[in-house]
């Protein structure tokens, strides 16, 4: 009886995905420093860390220090869409943007790039 109760305990504190949680249809997805995009005027030692940013459906929530940098949706060659990261880190894409697509970060002089689906 000891180890239901306990089991229950346990069950009850775990999210629950029939709520329909918005995180379930969260990912993470990693932003690497791209020095295909950056030119460097010397060599560089260590590579910056990759930056965590949040995707759910066409809305990108990045950190809340990266407010006011720029980031780009690549498709091949063509930026098909540019856009600031508003105050609260949050970045709206058009929902007529669908496929894949490279999305890409400017913070100072460093580029950052992932490949993201839309």
């Amino acid at each position: 009886m000891k180890h239901i109760f306990i089991l229950l305990m346990a069950l009850s504190m775990m999210p629950s995905i029939s709520r329909g949680d918005s995180l379930a249809s969260q990912i993470d997805i990693y932003l690497h420093f791209d020095r295909t995009f950056t030119e460097l005027g010397g060599v560089l030692r260590t590579p910056p860390a990759p930056i965590s940013v949040t995707q759910s459906d066409h809305v990108f929530t990045f950190a809340e220090y990266l407010a006011g940098e720029t980031i780009e949706i690549v498709s091949g060659d063509t930026v098909v869409y540019t856009s600031l990261i508003c105050e609260d880190g949050t970045v709206q894409v058009p929902d007529n943007l669908v496929g894949e697509f490279t999305l890409v970060l400017y913070v100072g002089d460093k580029v950052y790039s992932c490949i993201v689906n839309l």
